[in-house]
Formats: structure tokens, sequence, C-alpha cells
């Protein structure tokens, strides 16, 4: 009787203890605490231009180009240029006729393979006289330069691809590096370079309304844009309580113009972007931007 008793007390020592125990343990009721939602813009400008060709593409082209040149027909100055008249006579003055094969000479390119006035080794220039009319033409475009510009059937020069923006190093121009796609970056007075970030308010909008306001608050309503769909591309887990949603834009026509002092904003390439991001921030979002 007494053995069981003293057990009793023994087990309800221990039960009060561990109770006791737990109740120490157990942590206060954690206060909720609303998660912090912000939009990221990715605004970028489309290349303009077609892209560099490869070194290799250029030298596959040009052996196309010369081989093409190479194996074509010879141009038949016979048909164009009757012999005896003064037209062939201003041909063979324009055009020097090539280096024939003679006995006993060292030709360190080759024997020449000549055939119709053509070294069909290499590829024929032909340079043609001037007519008379186009003599006239030429004066007169010399006279008065300004005419040329209404000319339908003047030479088409290609502008350079190489703008003004480029020579200056204008990171702040829409009209530098044609060919690859740029992306604005921002930063403000204190803080780091990053893309347009843009925090819920207590009334919560959708997603690329947001986009759309802080776009315009920041930059102005001169940007004429569009954004590649109204729902995120990636979210980005800055803490446990923040989240950064992504949406793609692409910038139409227009200019940034910084609506905040201190505001300072770049049109970057990828690799660009990589140099100024943090750099674990740029690990996370490296694959929404192009290689082009």
């Amino acid at each position: 009787m007494r053995g069981s008793t003293f057990q009793r007390v023994i087990k309800n020592y221990s039960t009060a203890a561990a109770t006791a125990t737990a109740t120490a343990k157990k942590p206060a009721a954690a206060a909720t605490t609303k998660p912090i939602i912000s939009l990221t813009l990715v605004l970028s400008r489309l290349p303009i231009i077609t892209n560099e060709v490869p070194k290799f593409d250029q030298q596959f082209y040009k052996y196309q180009t010369e081989l093409w040149r190479r194996l074509m027909w010879t141009f038949p100055k016979w048909f164009y240029f009757k012999p005896g008249t003064l037209s062939e006579q201003k041909y063979e003055e324009l055009n020097t006729h090539p280096v024939s094969f003679q006995k006993g000479v060292l030709y360190p390119r080759g024997k020449p393979d000549l055939k119709h006035d053509r070294d069909r080794r290499f590829r024929q220039y032909i340079r043609l006289p001037k007519t008379y009319e186009e003599d006239a033409e030429k004066v007169a475009d010399e006279e008065e330069p300004d005419k040329l510009k209404d000319d339908l059937s003047r030479k088409v020069v290609p502008n350079s691809r190489i703008t003004e923006a480029d020579k200056k190093n204008d990171t702040t121009s829409l009209e530098r590096k044609l060919h690859r796609t740029l992306y604005l970056a921002i930063k403000e007075k204190a803080g780091n370079w990053k893309l347009p970030n843009f925090e819920q308010g207590e009334t919560l909008v959708p997603l690329h309304s947001l986009a759309e306001e802080g776009l315009y608050s920041i930059g102005g309503p001169k940007i004429n844009y569009f954004n590649v769909a109204k729902t995120p591309c990636h979210v980005f887990n800055a803490e446990p309580t923040k989240k950064q949603y992504f949406i793609k834009s692409h910038i139409l026509s227009g200019a940034f113009d910084p609506q905040v002092e201190g505001l300072q904003f770049k049109w970057l390439t990828k690799e660009e972007l990589g140099e100024v991001l943090p750099k674990e921030y740029y690990q996370d979002i490296e694959h929404l931007f192009n290689d082009v």
C-alpha cells in the first residue's frame, strides 16, 4: 500500500514537471505579419538593326562570293562594244589586259589561264566608260548637291552601325548598341543600381497596373511601352517576408525623363547589367535577359 502511494506521488510530480516544462518552452503566439509585395519592371528596348555577323560567317560569305565571281561567265565585251568603235577604245583604256603565258617565265601566282582575254583563276573586274548623259548628270550634281536629296535613283548609302551615343559612351541614350537589347537600370540618391521596383500600398492593385503607374511616376508620361503579359515571369524572395515579382515590358518610343530628384538611369546590355547589379541578385534573374 505504501509502495503504490509512493509511485502515484512520483508519477503526479513527473507529469506536473513535464507540463510545466512544456508550458515554459511553448512560444508565444506569433504575430501575423503581412508579406511585403513589390513589382520589378524589366523594361527593354529591342534591337533596331541586325546583329553583327560573326567573323567565321564573314569569311564563309566572302569565300562563296569570290568563288561565284571566279566561276561566272566572262563579260562579253564584243557584244556591247563593237570592234573598231570609239566605245571599244574607251573600254580598253579603262580595263587592262591580263598577263599572258610565256615560256621560260616564272609566275609566282601560278600559270595564267586565259580565255576570252580573261584570267579565269581570279574574279573579273569590269570598269565601264560613262556616257555623255552620265557625265552631264555628274557635273550637275557637283553644282547642285541638294538635288540628290529628292532623287530616287541616287546611290543608297547605309548609315553607320556606330552612332554618336556609342562614340561618346552615352549610357542614357536609347541610340546606343542598336544591335543589342538594352534594359533600364535606375539608382536613387542612397542605394545601388537596380531595376525599377515598386511596392504595393495598402490598397492592392493588379501587378501590371502597378508597373504602369510606377513607371510613369519615375520616368514621366513620354514613354510609350507595352507589357508582354499581365502575369509575372519570375519571383525573387529577398527576405522571408518580402516577395519581388517581375514583369517584362518593351519600350516602343519616347524617352525616360526622371521625375524624382537625384534619380539616375542607364540603358545597359545584359553584360553591363552584371557589372552594376548586386551579384546574388543578378545571378537569380540573369535568365530573364536576352543574349542578343
